[in-house]
């Protein structure tokens, strides 16, 4: 996985956070293809970019009030195709912090190829 910074704004809260962001691709190196959510990743449906979905770091869950099922908007200059709304529906792994995670299709890195910035905002 490739990292990136990110840089997180929730407007309610007139915060920042800066995280580091990366991808995953569902059924590559023993990652299921359900989330902890519950919700089932369908694979047409991803390759279609039908499903945009993203996994946080357990501290966003804990310290920050992030739910399951929260809408957010992602806007990145730098990488385009990140733009746009994201649901919360995966919980990476206890060890990370202050990260995000894309479900991307196999095959297509959206572009993470260099670090960048990515501005976050929850919807209410």
């Amino acid at each position: 996985m490739i990292a990136v910074t990110a840089i997180f704004s929730l407007s309610a809260l007139c915060q920042q956070y800066t995280l580091h962001a990366t991808k995953y691709h569902p059924g590559v190196g023993g990652l299921k293809w359900s989330t902890a959510s519950g919700d089932r990743i369908d694979k047409k449906k991803l390759s279609n970019y039908e499903i945009r979905w993203v996994a946080l770091s357990p501290d966003m869950f804990r310290q920050h009030g992030f739910k399951m099922g929260d809408t957010i908007v992602v806007k990145c200059e730098r990488v385009p195709k990140l733009e746009g709304k994201w649901v919360v529906k995966d919980r990476m792994g206890a060890r990370r912090k202050q990260c995000i995670d894309f479900l991307l299709p196999k095959g297509d890195n959206f572009g993470f190829t260099n670090p960048t910035k990515v501005i976050v905002e929850k919807l209410h």
